[in-house]
């Protein structure tokens, strides 16, 4: 499928050119389209095509001077120009650079466009060394973002020089993050999400371009670092530059984005230290409602979890396993207590992951990933209330589980309920009342019973004598297990014996 770039710098032209045939059908593809030849240039710079239909007379570089430009660097995209009809000395000119043909716009049709698209002849090999040049520019200059990216100081000189990029403009850093990317992108298709991106990264190049002057040369890329997608401009700008992507982006694309800017510096070497800080500052900025941020500008979130808030998530763990709890007043109170204490979205997840199985873990709604505190908490309200009808009647909180397994292996030890508590780290009195609403049963009865579990599977398998099982499995008071048997089984260890002896 043949790409096709459209520059013309009156908007029902291009608009016009894109619907009058099914492009697709005829096995072309329109990867963009551009107001004037410098934006036209840039395009095809930065993504190549196969054919460049342009108008013969745009502002800043018109379609003689992008003609030259074009089968410089790129000799075999092929060119169609659209002229009026007093242009003719202009298109003979066109001509002469090698133009594969022209069109008059007053006799644009399907048919005559479709007829020059026809006509065009390619030249297979020309095309894939030229394609190859293309990956090659692209990757030189992703080689150079993702260090930037990255904070890989070392690599920015050589890449930047790889690249042709211009290290020593000053420049300011501005991250743009979409709002709910992750649903967006679901529904889009390939062709789709690519359109999105290039019509999204040309609306930041104009609303710069408009308020810093034509001349300005922004850097746009795209970046999924931190497991969240956004894109990078590096510009000359400020924060009004930010308020007017916030406002385009809302009339053009229905998004509000989350935008951060750094201050402005002497060139991107000094630059790239301030796009690492706004890595820092996304997270700081969780808490607030705010759609533009500057790093200096946000306060440090705390490291350290409240004892109150440790107490009550607990409470938060109780009432998942039991569905007689009022859940919806726990999470209004679990919500007021999360912000007032403020803590890092990292140490939040890693709090909550504590009081997880490894496969909840997996589904945990991710604080860092989410736009903010608001957003990341409906969802982690939905997942627990998904969480409670999964875990069922038949669920133990992790320390309940913890504790029956450390009864079960010291269950012929001398072992005390503050014991249990103090090994899975519970508040002896709290680990009590947790302890008998999970099992159903006081302590020392779940011991008890386990305890007896042990000496009738002894008395069905062994000879051993009655009092050294009772002793072996903890009843060190033999008369004490005689009568506590007798009452749970309602036979003597000897009449068990008999009745039950494998």
């Amino acid at each position: 499928m043949k790409r096709v770039l459209i520059a013309d710098d009156d908007f029902l032209v291009r608009t016009y050119l894109k619907q009058m045939i099914d492009w697709e059908a005829h096995g072309f593809f329109i990867i963009g389209d551009a107001k004037n030849g410098r934006e036209a240039l840039e395009i095809l710079e930065r993504d190549g095509a196969d054919i460049l239909i342009a108008d013969i007379s745009m502002p800043i570089m018109d379609g003689i001077e992008l003609t030259r430009r074009v089968k410089k660097f790129s000799p075999s995209t092929h060119i169609l120009i659209l002229s009026c009809h007093d242009d003719f000395v202009h298109v003979k000119e066109a001509m002469k650079l090698g133009i594969d043909d022209y069109l008059l716009k007053n006799d644009l049709s399907e048919a005559t466009l479709l007829d020059a698209l026809k006509k065009i002849s390619f030249d297979a090999e020309d095309s894939e060394i030229e394609r190859l040049a293309l990956i090659g520019r692209k990757k030189l200059r992703e080689d150079f973002f993702r260090a930037f990216d990255a904070g890989e100081f070392d690599k920015l000189k050589k890449s930047a020089a790889d690249a042709e990029i211009n290290l020593l403009v000053p420049a300011a850093a501005f991250m743009i993050i979409p709002q709910r990317w992750h649903e967006r992108e679901q529904i889009l298709s390939a062709a789709e999400r690519e359109n999105f991106l290039a019509a999204f990264a040309e609306m930041i190049l104009n609303t710069c371009r408009n308020f810093l002057g034509e001349k300005t040369r922004p850097l746009i890329f795209t970046s999924t670092r931190g497991n969240f997608f956004h894109w990078g401009l590096l510009v000359d700008g400020t924060k009004e530059i930010a308020e007017r992507l916030q406002n385009f982006s809302k009339l053009y694309f229905n998004l509000e984005p989350g935008i951060f800017f750094s201050p402005p510096k002497k060139n991107l070497v000094e630059l790239s230290p301030e796009w690492q800080k706004i890595y820092d500052a996304r997270a700081q900025s969780f808490y607030s409602e705010e759609k533009i941020f500057s790093p200096e500008d946000l306060p440090p979130l705390e490291n350290k979890i409240p004892d109150d808030l440790k107490i009550f998530l607990r409470k938060l763990v109780e009432a998942l396993a039991f569905p007689d709890e009022d859940f919806s007043a726990v999470l209004k109170t679990f919500r007021e207590k999360l912000l007032v204490a403020k803590l890092h979205p990292e140490i939040l997840a890693a709090f909550l992951r504590g009081h997880l199985t490894e496969l909840e873990k997996n589904l945990l709604p991710e604080p860092v990933q989410a736009e903010n505190f608001s957003e990341w908490f409906v969802r982690l309200e939905k997942f627990l209330n998904e969480l409670r009808d999964r875990r069922g009647k038949n669920f133990l909180p992790p320390p309940i589980r913890l504790a029956l397994k450390f009864i079960d292996e010291h269950r012929r030890e001398e072992i005390s309920q503050t014991d249990v508590a103090e090994a899975v780290h519970l508040n002896a009195s709290y680990f009590s009342t947790l302890f008998k609403k999970s099992v159903g049963k006081s302590f020392s009865d779940y011991l008890t019973e386990i305890r007896i579990a042990g000496v009738k599977e002894k008395l069905t398998t062994t000879s051993k004598k009655f009092k050294d099982i009772a002793t072996e499995e903890g009843f060190n008071d033999y008369k004490y297990f005689v009568k506590i048997f007798k009452r749970l089984t309602g036979l003597t260890p000897g009449k068990y014996r008999e009745k039950f002896l494998r």
